[in-house]
Order: structure tokens, then C-alpha cells, then sequence
């Protein structure tokens, strides 16, 4: 791929020969076409096809979300957010197959114009809880249980600071949810950090759905924290009876193989602790990342550990 800083004829778009000019990110840029390629069509090719194509159609979805959490490391990787989504959450994608498509008559062609069998139906399978919809170095929340206020409402509490670093009183938290019945994101209206709780509302058609929660937070630079998977739940009218004040965040830290549960602000002395019985007793919490050491953050439900 060639760059043109200062434009190629007074710049230009789409394709010209066997190249191909376009601008990326305010730049003009160009590229060649490949002149040849083979396609042996064979199942392996096939199925990896029907996964790009659906993992694609997913990141553009996403494109709201991915343009507030991945844009600063996008960036610094010097790709698109759909480009770095898509390199970060490779193992988090997989196709199952579905229904067998009918075979194609002779001389029909499928939807590549090619005669045969068509393929059969495959679907996107997720692992939703190792999927990264933010990333970077911002300091995290600590998100507590998602909880129905009614059928289109939920709300989300969360402590500020759990690991002590220095974090800035313009970050604001957000919480991103995806619908697999309907294949579409939605963003949460952001809060800052010092709230402690956050209130997301979803269209009317959201409603009786499932919904897969992910929470972060972004700075004013355009940084964000990496994000957290907070489970799923039923956009039902069946709204929760527990009482506001007993629900305070609960958090889950995971190091190395072993992990830890707090809540209501007693997370980072319950990580002070358990460091020192993991250390023996030689580091308090707020040194850890002196250490070197791989400490990770994320959701849970209450009275985990």
C-alpha cells in the first residue's frame, strides 16, 4: 500500500487501473489489486470466509462502541478500531454449522456466481466474556451486578477507584450491550467516574430480549480502560425487589490462578491483603504494578471468590 501526504492528482477515489486510491483517517492513500488468486473453494476456505464475513458485519455494528474504546489504541497500532477488534478477538469467533443448504441444480450458480453445492448455513458462535470491546491503560471501575429498574431500564453501581491510581475527574464510565437476537449494539449516555452509578435505557424493541453487558471507562484524552464482561440479562418486567442500599459494587481480581471478591469500597485493602498472603507478605497493593506481576479486573456476581 502506497501513502500520498499531499495528494495524487488533487487526490482521488475508487479504482484507477489496478490501483486503488481512498482516503484512511484524513490521509489519501493507494493500493494495488491482487491480479490473481486461486480458489479452490474447499470446505476449510468456505467456512473461513463465512466467519470473516460475520465478524465484519458484527465490528460495523459495533462501530459506536469500538470508535470510544478502541480509538486511541487503534491509533497507536496505526489500523481502524474494526481492524484492531478483529485482530485482538480472533480466538473469540468460531462458526457452527447450521441447516444444509439444498444442492444447486445443474448449471445453477450460488450466491458467488460459482456452480456446486452451496454451503450450508453457518452460524457465529462468541465467547462473550474474553471479548474486548475497550482497551488501554486507563484505570478500571469496579462494576457490580446489572440490575432491571424495568423491561427497557437497567442500572449498574460501581466503585471508582478500586486499584488507588491516579485517575482524572472528567473520565467517564460507560457500559455497552449487545443483542444477539437482534445483532446490534447499543452505547450507554456516559457518567463520570465520581457517580458510582450508572442508568442505561434501551428502545422499546429491546424488550423480552437478551442482552450481554460489557462496561469501561474513557478518558478526555480519548483513552479508555479495558473493558469488563458483566454477564447477560432478560429485558423482562420482572424488575428486582432487592433493596438499592443493600446492592453495593462487588468486584472479582484475578491473580495468577487465584482470585478474591470485595465490595463496598473494601476492594483494594481486600487486594492489599490477599497480595501479602500471595507474596509473603512483602508488597502492599498500590506497589503491584512495580512487580511486574499480571494482576486483571473484571466483573462478578456477588459472593463470588
Amino acid at each position: 500500500m502506497g501513502k500520498v501526504d499531499n495528494g495524487f492528482l488533487d487526490g482521488f477515489s475508487g479504482r484507477l487501473g489496478n490501483v486503488v486510491g481512498y482516503c484512511w483517517r484524513g490521509r489519501m492513500c493507494v493500493r494495488s489489486l491482487p491480479s490473481h488468486y486461486s480458489d479452490a473453494r474447499t470446505p476449510e476456505q468456505l467456512q473461513q470466509r463465512s466467519l470473516f464475513k460475520q465478524v465484519v458485519r458484527l465490528a460495523s455494528r459495533a462501530k459506536r462502541v469500538l470508535k470510544v474504546g478502541l480509538r486511541q489504541v487503534s491509533l497507536d497500532a496505526q489500523m481502524s478500531e474494526i481492524n484492531y477488534f478483529m485482530r485482538v478477538n480472533k480466538r473469540c469467533f468460531s462458526v457452527t454449522s447450521g441447516r444444509q443448504a439444498p444442492r444447486l441444480q445443474n448449471g445453477e450458480a450460488d450466491s458467488t456466481g460459482l456452480a456446486g453445492v452451496a454451503p450450508a448455513s453457518q452460524e457465529l458462535a462468541i465467547d462473550y466474556e474474553s471479548l474486548l470491546l475497550a482497551d488501554g491503560p486507563v484505570a478500571p471501575v469496579a462494576f457490580g451486578v446489572p440490575r432491571l429498574l424495568d423491561e427497557t431500564t437497567l442500572c449498574v453501581d460501581f466503585e471508582k477507584n478500586p486499584l488507588r491510581r491516579v485517575v482524572h475527574s472528567d473520565d467517564l464510565v460507560y457500559v455497552a450491550a449487545y443483542c444477539p437476537e437482534l445483532g446490534d449494539f447499543d452505547l450507554s449516555a456516559p457518567v463520570y467516574r465520581r457517580s458510582n452509578r450508572l442508568t442505561m435505557c434501551f428502545n422499546d424493541f429491546w424488550s423480552g430480549r437478551e442482552v450481554h453487558l460489557w462496561g469501561f471507562v474513557a478518558d478526555g484524552k480519548g483513552r479508555a480502560s479495558r473493558s469488563q464482561y458483566l454477564g447477560s440479562l432478560l429485558l423482562s418486567d420482572e424488575v428486582s425487589s432487592a433493596d438499592d442500599e443493600n446492592l453495593g459494587p462487588y468486584g472479582v481480581f484475578t491473580f495468577g490462578n487465584s482470585s478474591f471478591s470485595a465490595q463496598n469500597g473494601d476492594v483494594a485493602d481486600a487486594a492489599d491483603d490477599h497480595l501479602r498472603g500471595a507474596l509473603g507478605g512483602v508488597v502492599g497493593f498500590p506497589d503491584v504494578g512495580a512487580l511486574g506481576t499480571d494482576v486483571s479486573f473484571g466483573g462478578a456476581v456477588p459472593g463470588a471468590g
